[in-house]
């Protein structure tokens, strides 16, 4: 007993003074530096989202950096940046905006679409002016040509705006290994729900949801608990007869999946050590565990449409389905992919696998 005591104690002081190593499943590679001159304005307006609008008459930012450190002394409110950048070849993959840090919320929005928020605009303010922003851009939000990002952002304390970077334009390199990707809008709800894993579940009522992000930056601030995602593919034919892997990428905090109403994987603080996903990072915390599941080749519907139901459970903070990738790849791929994002334990799982032996 005096032993174990003593072994805690020890991790508490590793934790104190040291910083746990978090892989990232995301290997970005960057395709456009965005960091420079912005069109600026203070004020609010739908309107200043749309690509038509015209901003010539709007003064010019450096980014990244405070307006408060740029002429914008002691302003509290509403903002907008814009910035138009070109694409000669639309591309065929999704692309990721990578913005190091927003003061205090924001909503982003590619040629007038919504690509992603964080934090919570009045009258629910929540500050995100710790968190790296990570937007997963669809191919079909762009076009050949120019296209504008438009930055709506909200602060409400101290400094303003998109204060660090890197502020860039990537391609995630893990994304291209996926032969499916299934990243995009998913059907989601939260609080328990009886027999949702079926495939004959009726979820038209449900919710609508990024896949990936934090559910608190899509629409439910604040929610800790139980919630409940659903979405269909059909697999191409020249997968059907290959070894699957279902890839969830990181999902905070705890996880049941099923496909065709068959449970297939799961990652919990008691499952993590056996659970496939447990390998690629040295990783015991559920929340940083990448989630990687073998698909059974007799649970393929390889004519119709298959149904994969993940069961997430947050206890605290941020909560749902948050980083790629998100897709099925092959064996041969996924054998790749834990290549890309393997690393060395980091000293605090070390720690962990002799506190727990």
């Amino acid at each position: 007993m005096i032993a174990k005591t003593l072994k805690y104690f020890a991790l508490l002081t590793i934790l104190l003074f040291s910083g746990s190593a978090i892989v990232s499943s995301q290997l970005l590679q960057e395709e456009q530096f965005l960091e420079g001159n912005w069109k600026f304005s203070i004020g609010d307006n739908e309107q200043w989202k749309n690509p038509d609008f015209d901003d010539s008459q709007w003064q010019h930012i450096r980014v990244p950096g405070s307006w408060e450190s740029q002429g914008y002394n002691d302003y509290n409110g509403f903002a907008w940046y814009r910035k138009t950048i070109r694409l000669d070849i639309i591309p065929d993959h999704d692309l990721i905006l990578r913005i190091g840090s927003i003061d205090d919320a924001d909503e982003v929005y590619i040629n007038g679409k919504l690509a992603g928020k964080s934090g919570g605009m009045p009258p629910n303010t929540q500050t995100a002016y710790d968190k790296p922003r990570l937007y997963t851009i669809p191919n079909d939000f762009w076009k050949k040509g120019d296209n504008i990002i438009a930055i709506r952002v909200y602060d409400y304390y101290n400094e303003g705006g998109i204060i660090r970077g890197p502020v860039s334009l990537n391609t995630n390199l893990t994304n291209k290994l996926l032969s499916l990707n299934l990243s995009g809008t998913w059907k989601f709800t939260v609080h328990n729900q009886r027999g949702a894993e079926q495939i004959d579940y009726d979820d038209s009522d449900w919710s609508e949801i990024k896949v990936p992000a934090y559910w608190e930056n899509e629409g439910w601030p604040g929610y800790d608990g139980v919630a409940w995602y659903r979405t269909s593919f059909s697999l191409p034919s020249h997968l059907a007869n290959e070894e699957l892997i279902l890839l969830l990428g990181k999902i905070d905090d705890e996880d049941k999946t099923w496909l065709n109403g068959t449970r297939i994987g799961g990652v919990s603080p008691g499952a993590t050590r056996s659970s496939l996903a447990r390998g690629l990072n040295g990783s015991y915390q559920a929340y940083t565990t990448l989630r990687a599941y073998k698909i059974p080749q007799s649970l393929i519907n390889t004519y119709g449409q298959n149904t994969i139901a993940v069961r997430v459970v947050d206890s605290g903070i941020d909560g749902g389905i948050y980083e790629g990738p998100v897709g099925i790849m092959t064996k041969e791929q996924f054998e790749r992919f834990k290549k890309m994002v393997k690393k060395e334990p980091s000293y605090f799982d070390v720690f962990w696998e002799w506190l727990n032996n």
